[in-house]
């Protein structure tokens, strides 16, 4: 949960902004990278940020992808847009954990498609698909999960999702039936970020759950999606 510090005083922005960590580099594992779309005026102030400028940050949060349900199986990461900000680490992480790893990238153009230049770096195939034609396959994402479905068995792949609720909603449909081990990070408004608030309740199983500390991640064939769940794209 992250606000710039020069602008973080309540009333306004009352909230901090729910973000992911996408990276974690330097030699000695000191450098954190944030990844986030300009959508509203709390991201819109983070983003200009200078060097030397501080945040007001707490985290990390929430329970994240477990990449146990690899092991001995092929790992296939589904991203739409800037829910690929969730599964960098992840799929660094699986490739590392010997995995072999397919992603499949899908965006409203070219531009939609950002830091391919950081899973250039690992060993895994790369499916794209843009709405408009600019890059990759036509179409959504789907289009691309449709050349790796007939690959698919509920004893060789493991699936993770990351991306509006439709997009995850559309692949869920497709994975879940198969039996295929498969999560999602969903999307939904935080305002506290570890579970005082109640704001951010999902329905899983039949109960309702808190996205920011029982998830963000959540095991798909149990995700009960609401017919008017919302992106977080809060600003």
């Amino acid at each position: 949960m992250v606000a710039p510090t020069e602008y973080y005083n309540p009333p306004f922005p009352l909230l901090r902004r729910a973000l992911a960590i996408f990276s974690i580099e330097g030699s000695d594992k000191n450098l954190l990278t944030l990844l986030l779309k300009i959508v509203g005026d709390g991201t819109k102030k983070l983003a200009s940020l200078q060097a030397g400028d501080f945040l007001n940050m707490t985290g990390p949060l929430g329970q994240g992808f477990d990449t146990q349900i690899a092991l001995g199986r092929k790992a296939l990461i589904v991203a739409g847009g800037i829910g690929i900000a969730s599964l960098y680490l992840l799929a660094e992480q699986l490739t590392q954990q010997g995995n072999e790893v397919t992603l499949i990238y899908g965006g409203r153009s070219a531009k939609d498609l950002v830091c391919l230049d950081y899973f250039e770096n690992l060993r895994l195939s790369k499916i794209l698909t843009t709405e408009d034609g600019s890059l990759g396959l036509q179409g959504r994402v789907t289009k691309g999960l449709e050349t790796y479905l007939p690959d698919l068995s509920e004893t060789n792949t493991a699936v993770y999702i990351c991306g509006p609720n439709p997009m995850m909603k559309a692949v869920s449909d497709e994975i879940v039936p198969l039996g295929i081990p498969c999560q999602v990070s969903v999307e939904t408004k935080m305002a506290c970020g570890f579970g005082v608030c109640l704001g951010c309740s999902v329905k899983v199983d039949g109960q309702y759950r808190l996205a920011c500390t029982h998830g963000p991640v959540f095991e798909s064939a149990g995700f009960e999606w609401e017919e008017d769940s919302e992106s977080r794209e809060t600003g």
